[in-house]
């Protein structure tokens, strides 16, 4: 059996059986990965703290190459981001973040790209006061990287340049349309060139430095409805953890 060390993140934990759990890491080197931790669930386990969501770990597991579920051999701790942990509202977006993960990413294949973009983001988080610029980010970016990024430059249909004012875009084709292409092709939202003009920046600029990036009021829900609206027209559903996030805000 092969032995593995990897730098990685915990996605989500359950209970597997009395004593043990099933973990499912987001690694630096072997993409999503999940492991069995024998033994897990009892307080006084070595592996108890390092397998709570969120936390990045040093982490050795091993298993035949190319199965589907791993051995759990040793973790320790390299960041609990407990500030995320002590704020609810930061607590549900991080949450949002692994569920998003989980659901988009496929398990066996390197993704070095998505672990350095969970990592980065959460590291913001933990840093950040201002989240709506970090969650729009990390939808956008992690849909450039499972391959489903939008094409915001041209039309997406003809190729031709968008005209001045409101922008017409199509979820199912997964970019921006020409006023004639609209008219064949129909459109399921408009939203002005400034909105368009963010979208692009959040995959351009910085994470750690992504508070800067202030949405004017009255863009903030229209570009919600850009990136968050791709992820469900890709997922078919709705993230459990989102409600959470749109509550806290209207507290």
């Amino acid at each position: 059996m092969a032995l593995y060390k990897t730098r990685a993140i915990a996605i989500k934990s359950i209970n597997l059986s009395e004593s043990d759990r099933l973990v499912t890491f987001m690694t630096e080197n072997h993409g999503k990965v999940k492991c069995v931790a024998k033994g897990a669930r009892k307080i006084k386990n070595q592996f108890w703290a390092a397998l709570e969501p969120m936390s990045l770990i040093h982490l050795i597991y091993f298993g035949k190459e190319h199965q589907s579920l791993f051995r759990l051999n040793h973790s320790d701790i390299i960041e609990s981001f407990q500030t995320i942990r002590d704020d609810f509202d930061k607590l549900y977006t991080g949450i949002y973040f692994l569920d998003l993960i989980d659901a988009m990413i496929l398990e066996g294949h390197r993704e070095v790209k998505v672990f350095s973009l969970l990592h980065q983001s959460l590291a913001a988080l933990n840093q950040q006061s201002e989240l709506e610029p970090l969650r729009r980010l990390f939808e956008i970016r992690l849909l450039s990287l499972a391959g489903y990024q939008p094409q915001l430059e041209h039309c997406v249909l003809c190729r031709k340049a968008p005209q001045n004012g409101l922008i017409s875009f199509s979820y199912a084709h997964n970019g921006i349309l020409c006023n004639s292409c609209c008219r064949r092709a129909g459109s399921d939202i408009q939203f002005s060139t400034g909105t368009r003009n963010y979208i692009k920046k959040l995959l351009e600029v910085e994470i750690k430095t992504c508070e800067r990036l202030k949405f004017p009021k009255g863009q903030t829900d229209e570009i919600e409805k850009v990136t968050h609206r791709l992820i469900l027209s890709h997922l078919g559903r709705e993230l459990k953890s989102y409600p959470f996030i749109k509550n806290m805000a209207e507290l």
